[in-house]
Order: C-alpha cells, then structure tokens, then sequence
C-alpha cells in the first residue's frame, strides 16, 4: 500500500538584523526571520495534494507577528505546484501556500517560503508511486535456444505507476502461454526499484516460438518469446517413396525422401544425406542432399529401377551414425492404364484381340501414370452413341464400337480424345469406331491390329491435341506443317539416314481436316504407324519418332518400346509404293473436347465441327 501522508520538517531561521528598519506604532519593525509549526511526519502519492496545507508566520526582530509582509513560495525540487505563489501575511504574521501538490516524479521534492532579508524557509515531502499501471521489459523480449533447454535471458519486468515511477511491492505473476515449456519461480514480488525476475524459463520440446507473460494486477500483461530450435539431428523418417512400382529403367514416380529430426521429432535442416541403390537396384541422381532448412525433408533426385528382382534403396546421413532407411519397389511392365470399353454389338474374338495388342503396345511405350480424372457426364456427351460416365477414370478410357459409317472402301474408323484432365492436358477419356463394312477386310488381311493402333494413337493425342495447351504444330494448313517438339525432332535426326531440306518433322500436308495436318508426311515417313496411309502385308512401324512426340506431349515414355525403323532413300522416294495401302482419310473423328478439373468440374474447350483448331 501507498501511503497518502508526507513530513513537514520545523526549521527556525536566526534572525538577520536589517541594515534599515521600518518605524510601525513608533517602533522599528523588520521582519527578522520566519517560523513554522511543526507538524506530524508524512508522505503523498505523487502528482496529489500534501496533507496539511505548508504556511509561515513572519516575526520581527521583538518576536511580533508582522502583518502585510510579501511571502513567495516557490517549488524548489519535484516540479509540483502551489495553490499561492506570492501572498501577504496576515495581521498574525501568517503566510498559507493555499496547498502544495506534489510533482510525478517519485522520491523527496521541496518547497521554499521566501521573504526579502530573511533567511527562506524549506518544507520537505516525500513523494510515493502511484498503484502500477503497466510492466515495462528489462530483459529481452526475444531470444532464441536449443528445445528442452533453459533459455539464457531469463524474463523480467520493472513495475511502474502511471508516471514511469518503479513501484515496489507489487506482486508479478509470469507463465507459459504457448509451447510446453515451464518456469521456475512463477511468483515473484517487485523490489525496491520494482523490478521482478522470473527464476528460470525451460522451453518445451516441440521447435517453433513459445511464450512467457509476466502479469500484474491493473497492469497489462507483457509477453517473452523464444524461438525454440531444433537440437542435433538424431533420427531419419520415411516420409515419401516407398513400395512403388515402376519400369525397369524409368524412374520411379515419387521420389523417396526422408525427414532429419532431432530425438524429439523437430525438422534439422542442412544435414547431409545420402541415397545409395543396393547391388542391382538401377540407379540414382542427386544421391547427396542437404535436409531443407525449414522442413528437414531431403529427396532423392531421381531413382530408376534395376532389371529384376528385388528393388532397395537406402538413405543415410554421416551426421547420425547407425541409423539407415530402406525404400523398396517392384518392377513393372507398366504404370500406364488403358480401358477399352466396347459399346453395343459386332466386337468378335478377332477384333478384341486387336483391340487387346494395340492397348498392350501403347502401355509398354507410356510407361509413367497419370493423374486419375473424376468424370459424371451424361450418355450423348461425346457423341449420340457415348454412354453416361459417373467415375474416377486412372489414366485413360476408350469407348470403342463397330458400326455402320459409310459403307466399304471409304472412311475405316474414326478415333478422337473427348475428355482431358486438367492437370496434365493429356486425355482421359475418348472414343475409337471402325466401319463394319472394312473390318472383315481388315481382319482377313492381317491389317486391323495396325489400323487400330494408328487410331489409339490419335485418341492418345498423336495429331489430336499437339496445339493444346501447347505449341508443337507450327504451319498448319500451309504447304509445309512442321511438328517443334524437341524429343520427336531429336529421334527424326537420328532416324534420317540421308539429308532432308525441309522443317523437321514434316507433318501431312495433303487431304482433309481429318487427315492433314495430324499425321506424319506420307512423302517422307512412308511406312511409319502414323503417317495417313497404312501399308499391308508389310510392317508399319510405331517409331521412335511417334514416341518423342508423345514426350514432348508429358507422357513418360519407354523409346526402347519403338519398333525398327529409318528413314532411307528408296523410301522416301518410292512414293506412290507398289503394294497397297489403306487410305485413313478423315480418321479424326469430330467430337468435342471437354477439360475435367480435380474438383471434377467441367469445361467446353472446343466445340464439335472444329477439328483442325487442335491440330
């Protein structure tokens, strides 16, 4: 508590003789010195009124009250303030300052009654702080150390009152308000110049900031805060990559990474780790990674699988001895899914074997997974005879029929995308359908299972969609289209035994929209699979060529899967060829394209009767 009282201290001034004097009722009368009463020993709160109101009485040099004798009074120390600063006495020789209060500043101010010629006369109080208002730091509000650990500055305030006077005696109360450390000494009481420390602050375990608040009542709480780091590294974590599957030669799709954490799980930045394939377990880039900073985690760069057998891989750091995590994976022919769905009748044993080789073939060459693609349209979306679809589609569908479409020796199937996903601009659903009227033919010569494959190739995205979303046709519907896509360029190169002139890859230049412009030059690939017209009774290779440009498309894709093939001068020129072909004219069939977000929302991105906008 605060007391509300102050000390007046009695002086008595000796008399000073004047060197004249004033005659008052036929005397000489000089004021010779002033006197006080003395009153009881007290103190006051600063910035309030003392208790007892400070005065003088002037006497002469006989000891009679002097009446009509100018007092000045005067705040010496305190920068407190008086009621009268100048004022006469009474006809008892009283002067009254009319009330004194005290200054802001705690501790002893004094107040002065002065009279000309006399010696002045000094009244002392003592100023107490006010009830605190508010905790001010002396310590450091942010710091930094190791979990589990106690932190180097330990927490302290100064109570003061509402002047910035330190307050002693007030009861401080500090504790944890976030993390799960704990303090020593919660409970403190300010000393004499108001200051309180905390006895010792230990942080919690978990890494991140953690807070002490120091409180008192009437004041507003003031709060530490330490940035708890993590301590030595001590453990790895699996976190991503294990028990994949993959092709041999192909990296897996996730690459294995660990976490580096100390013995409490804290993420421990730039520590070394290393990624080491056991015997016959292929191999691996970036097989020394620094962990992040901020999340701990290190990756492998990449990982591609042995030939057989067994699939490890190990990560280990120099940095925590004796500890080793182990990646497993298996190998296989494929990640990549392709659904055929046959709608409505005709599809024999014949045809679904050819159906069953073209998906085989085009899954040993798109080796990489997609994302999967959730679908709910209606029956008719991509065209009148198209089933409703309410699923999540993993790579690719395609609804494929044999039907009437314009009787024998004209158009011999259609093949065209319907749906792509969002996320890889790669289709998700499309559809395949061949003429009734040509497949017996095809069938007994031996040429549907490359006319198939040819068409899969389309609903793959092979002339269908190398402008979606991407730049890979340039020239279109001029004399001279060119596909630009590096990888497919790269394998032309490599293919061409002899010097071609033109903008590598030639692409068709010649038919409708179905045919130009979405397949290879006829003039130049010849009997490549996807070039418009299919020769029988003689191979029509899928080239390295056809599987760069699905690279450069996004698919992750397995060149060693292309069949023999070069580009040589007897073939290039040989153009019209002797033995005959099948003419896949107008192949592009003219459906719209839709784009399915993650959500699973839906799109228009080209209409119907648009066919070449996509080329």
């Amino acid at each position: 508590m605060i007391s509300s009282s102050f000390r007046f201290l009695r002086r008595i001034i000796p008399a000073l003789t004047l060197g004249m004097g004033l005659t008052a009722c036929g005397e000489d009368q000089v004021p010779t010195r002033a006197t006080t009463t003395l009153v009881s020993t007290l103190s006051a709160t600063v910035a309030s009124s003392v208790g007892s109101v400070p005065s003088v009485r002037i006497l002469d040099q006989k000891g009679k009250a002097m009446k009509n004798v100018l007092v000045r009074w005067r705040v010496t120390a305190g920068n407190g303030r008086v009621v009268n600063d100048s004022v006469r006495t009474t006809p008892s020789g009283e002067a009254s300052s009319g009330g004194w209060t005290l200054g802001t500043t705690a501790g002893l101010q004094t107040l002065q009654a002065t009279v000309d010629g006399v010696t002045p006369v000094t009244f002392t109080a003592r100023a107490e702080p006010g009830p605190v208002t508010q905790l001010i730091a002396v310590s450091a509000t942010t710091q930094e150390a190791v979990v589990n650990t106690a932190v180097t500055a330990r927490p302290s305030v100064r109570a003061e009152d509402v002047y910035s006077n330190p307050v002693p005696g007030v009861p401080i109360t500090f504790s944890v308000s976030m993390g799960t450390g704990s303090v020593t000494g919660a409970q403190q009481t300010s000393n004499d110049v108001g200051v309180a420390t905390v006895d010792g602050w230990t942080l919690g375990t978990q890494a991140g900031q953690q807070i002490v608040r120091a409180s008192a009542t009437g004041a507003q709480g003031i709060a530490f805060s330490a940035t708890a780091v993590a301590g030595p590294a001590a453990d790895l974590v699996k976190i991503a990559g294990d028990k994949q599957e993959a092709v041999s030669g192909i990296p897996v799709p996730i690459s294995p990474g660990v976490r580096v954490v100390d013995s409490f799980g804290n993420p421990v930045g730039n520590i070394p780790v290393i990624f080491t394939p056991a015997s016959g377990s292929g191999t691996v880039t970036g097989n020394t990674v620094l962990s992040d900073p901020a999340t701990g985690t290190a990756f492998v760069g990449s990982w591609s699988l042995g030939t057989s057998g067994a699939q490890l891989l190990q990560a280990s750091s120099p940095r925590i001895a004796g500890k080793t995590v182990a990646f497993s994976a298996s190998i296989v022919q494929s990640l990549f899914d392709v659904d055929v769905r046959f709608i409505g009748d005709g599809a024999n044993t014949a045809v679904r074997t050819a159906f069953a080789t073209a998906a085989a073939k085009w899954r040993s060459i798109i080796v990489g997974d997609l994302h999967t693609t959730p679908l709910n349209v209606g029956a008719g979306t991509c065209g009148s005879w198209s089933p409703a679809i309410n699923e999540s589609i993993n790579d690719v569908v395609i609804l494929a029929r044999i039907a009437p479409i314009d009787g024998e020796g004209k158009v011999l199937g259609q093949a065209a995308p319907c749906f792509a996903n969002s996320r890889t601009n790669l289709p998700s659903l499309g559809l395949m359908e061949f003429d009734e009227a040509d497949v017996a033919a095809m069938v007994a010569n031996g040429s549907f299972t490359d006319v198939v494959l040819h068409e899969m190739g389309h609903v793959l995205g092979i002339g269908t969609l190398w402008n979606y979303r991407r730049t890979l046709l340039a020239g279109a519907a001029s004399d001279d289209p060119y596909f630009t896509g590096p990888s497919a360029r790269a394998q032309f190169s490599s293919l061409n035994t002899v010097t071609y002139s033109g903008n590598p890859v030639p692409v068709e230049n010649t038919g409708s929209a179905g045919t130009r412009d979405a397949h290879w030059r006829e003039t130049v690939l010849g009997r490549e699979l996807m070039t418009g017209f299919l020769n029988r009774n003689v191979a029509n290779p899928l080239s390295r060529l056809s599987i760069g440009s699905l690279q450069d498309m996004g698919y992750l894709v397995n060149l060693s899967g292309a069949d023999p093939f070069s580009i040589t001068a007897s073939l290039r020129y040989a153009f019209p060829f002797v033995e005959p072909m099948w003419d896949l004219r107008d192949d592009i069939a003219d459906v719209p394209l839709y784009v399915v977000a993650p959500d699973g929302s839906i799109r228009l991105e080209r209409a119907a009767s648009s066919r070449g906008s996509l080329r």
